[in-house]
């Protein structure tokens, strides 16, 4: 979380813009982050006021830290470091304000009519078809990180939102850009180490097999001077160049004395203080800067439909810079909820809702059936793929060879017997439409830049790629065209 021009009087949005678009390499929509660094003090003062607490300091003032990437220090965090500290106050807000929730019912699709949505179809986890007449629709599904095999995303994190949205007419842009951050807990990474502010610390040293510190192996002097994207590229290097069979990367926190280790101790594993100094880590699949196409007001190209935070794209570009991410969430989520709702009270429902959506119920009965893949089954497959041929070192070869597998994967019959059956298989259609987009998006993309990496195209081309890549469905199938970033 971010707050611009707490911490130094010299700091404003102008410069909190200015890193974001530098961190973005430039192909950030300058609108709009334009748009949520400047709303992002005053959202930041309004959760305060529902009752969400940051850590402060004996005078009671927020804690303000400054992480790579930020001309200032503007980082804050909740007063118990985790996501509880933000979304309890803000569900109990939305409570008291009258807000209805329906939960544990998974979104099956996106209602159209002459191109204005008109609704939604769902199913829950019971297995009962839901259908839901509506004037607006705000998706904030967030990203795609369960696409990849490692990742620290919740389980629902599989790009739902995309999916629906490009299904729906919407347009898709920046897919190739997913970040990997560097250090997470044993194999799989689920489970962040943050090396910013771990790092940084006497004492602590990244170390491969060998027992060598990686940074300075590689020339980097400290932490400050690395970046995510380059950090998560170096410890793959060192894994897979390691002759004992991918030995491990360790976070050695011997030298780390107990009286700092105290001074942050919601950060480092508990283990630690049991006597377990050495955490292996790997990079994971983290964040996800390409999504939803949209304008200004969040709304895409489909009339009504609006998207907010990690589905959509524009705001950070190539890469994005840490803490950018809820700095975003809350400004844009508080701009497109206004625009949507505005929206809403101008529009009246549009009729023969009901007709498709029985047409749509209809269509998922016809998808029951015993004969195929499991779809447990083939989201692993799928993931793996990505994993090892799409993740965080890439090249020509490996992301054809990941988009034959997954164009073969569409015509694999699926055994669908249950409800959990069926919304598997629907989740595993929208990864699947998602993964191929990257997968075509980077293929298209003959350089590297931010989280974007191919080895053969490794470097930076501005002369021919300071343009994003945007995805439509056609009847052709996906078409991609290359855009000017907007203005």
């Amino acid at each position: 979380m971010l707050l611009t021009g707490w911490g130094d009087a010299n700091d404003n949005s102008n410069v909190h813009s200015k890193d974001t678009l530098e961190g973005g390499r430039f192909l950030n929509h300058p609108g709009m982050v334009t748009r949520f660094t400047d709303a992002i003090r005053t959202e930041t003062a309004q959760l305060r006021e529902w009752g969400v607490e940051f850590d402060t300091d004996e005078n009671g003032k927020p804690v303000v830290a400054k992480i790579p990437g930020h001309s200032y220090a503007r980082h804050l965090h909740g007063r118990n470091w985790n996501g509880r500290d933000l979304v309890l106050p803000i569900k109990q807000k939305a409570i008291e304000a009258g807000v209805r929730f329906m939960e544990k019912i998974f979104v099956a699709s996106l209602i159209v009519t002459d191109n204005q949505i008109c609704g939604v179809t769902a199913i829950s986890k019971d297995g009962k078809f839901v259908a839901i007449e509506t004037k607006t629709v705000v998706l904030a599904t967030g990203g795609f990180g369960q696409v990849f095999l490692n990742t620290n995303n919740a389980p629902g994190i599989t790009g739902d939102g995309q999916a629906l949205a490009f299904q729906a007419g919407a347009a898709l842009q920046d897919m190739e850009f997913v970040q990997f951050y560097p250090t997470a807990l044993g194999r799989r990474g689920s489970r962040i180490l943050l090396y910013e502010q771990i790092l940084v610390q006497e004492g602590v040293v990244l170390r491969n097999s060998g027992g060598e510190d990686i940074l300075l192996k590689n020339g980097f002097h400290t932490s400050a001077d690395i970046n995510r994207d380059q950090l998560a590229r170096l410890i793959i290097k060192e894994i897979l160049e390691d002759t004992n069979s991918n030995g491990p990367v360790v976070m050695d926190l011997t030298q780390l004395s107990e009286e700092k280790a105290n001074s942050f101790s919601m950060l480092i594993p508990s283990q630690w203080f049991k006597g377990t100094k050495r955490f292996q880590v790997a990079p994971t699949t983290h964040f996800c800067m390409g999504g939803v196409v949209v304008d200004d007001n969040g709304e895409t190209s489909c009339s009504g439909l609006f998207a907010a935070g990690e589905v959509t794209a524009g705001a950070h570009g190539a890469n994005r810079l840490g803490g950018n991410a809820l700095a975003e969430v809350f400004s844009m989520g508080g701009l497109v909820g206004r625009a949507a709702a505005d929206k809403a009270l101008s529009l009246d429902c549009i009729a023969g809702f009901d007709k498709v959506a029985q047409k749509e119920r209809i269509f998922f009965e016809t998808l029951f059936q015993g004969q195929g893949g499991q779809p447990k089954r083939l989201i692993k497959d799928l993931k793996e793929t990505m994993w090892f041929n799409a993740g965080v070192v890439r090249d020509k070869s490996s992301l054809e060879t990941a988009a034959k597998t997954l164009t073969d994967q569409k015509d694999i019959p699926v055994s669908v017997l249950t409800s959990s059956d069926l919304i598997q298989y629907l989740e595993f259609r929208n990864m699947r439409i998602v993964a191929e987009i990257i997968c075509r998006s980077a293929i298209e993309r003959n350089e590297s830049r931010g989280a974007h990496f191919r080895k053969d195209f490794p470097e930076e081309n501005n002369e021919e790629w300071q343009k994003n890549i945007r995805v439509h469905k056609t009847d052709a199938g996906m078409t991609l065209e290359r855009v000017s970033v907007a203005g």
